[in-house]
């Protein structure tokens, strides 16, 4: 039986490049699956050739797709969307549910407030060329940086029958949660005290019930 060297390119985890050995008739949803378990990967996942968006068939087998010895791919994240985008798109404030007396943000550094009324909140520095991306700013650290290391539209806080989620908006924005970076592309629930680090800005999370 046929054996093939593989080398993937890992797009998650900071993984990178690995190579694996596989026997060359193993379907792409069994090489899938085994580097799911191999590498501890959270979420779903494609394989595709590099340079292609398209993801190889599943049910194929990779003698049957001509992968050779030395054939390169790419193991890519996929990102079911949140909503977010279109919502700051389309630049509609909802509000938030009723049973909240206050929502807003403290900068720890200099205990300075932002009031979240509407979501998505986004959080992020005004644009003061093109003021129409400044509708659902809600937290502008424009102010609060001598060199900006935020984004226009870092983070957006949005809220789901009482409960509270943040995400990263733009895969190039690193964000963190209490200490834990978040992957682009994912809501996580946002807790009362929770502090959010957006480029060198850190933000506590507060609710008044």
């Amino acid at each position: 039986m046929d054996r093939l060297k593989i080398n993937l390119d890992i797009q998650a985890e900071g993984i990178g490049s690995k190579q694996v050995n596989v026997r060359s008739n193993l379907q792409v949803a069994s090489l899938l699956a085994n580097i799911i378990d191999k590498f501890n990967l959270d979420g779903s996942f494609i394989l595709r050739v590099p340079g292609s968006r398209t993801p190889l068939p599943d049910e194929a087998a990779l003698d049957q797709l001509g992968v050779l010895d030395g054939t390169s791919l790419v193991c890519a994240r996929v990102f079911e969307s949140t909503g977010t985008l279109d919502a700051i798109t389309r630049g509609v404030r909802v509000p938030f549910s009723k049973r909240f007396t206050r929502v807003y943000l403290r900068e720890q550094r200099t205990l300075s407030e932002f009031e979240l009324r509407w979501q998505p909140s986004i959080i992020g520095r005004r644009d003061v060329n093109n003021p129409s991306n400044n509708r659902l700013l809600a937290a502008d650290l424009e102010d609060l940086e001598k060199l900006p290391s935020v984004s226009r539209h870092h983070a957006a806080i949005t809220e789901r029958d009482g409960s509270f989620f943040i995400e990263a908006v733009q895969e190039r924005n690193p964000l963190l949660l209490d200490g834990v970076k978040l992957r682009y592309g994912e809501k996580y629930p946002l807790q009362p005290g929770a502090v959010a680090k957006l480029g060198n800005v850190s933000l506590s999370f507060q609710v008044i019930g």
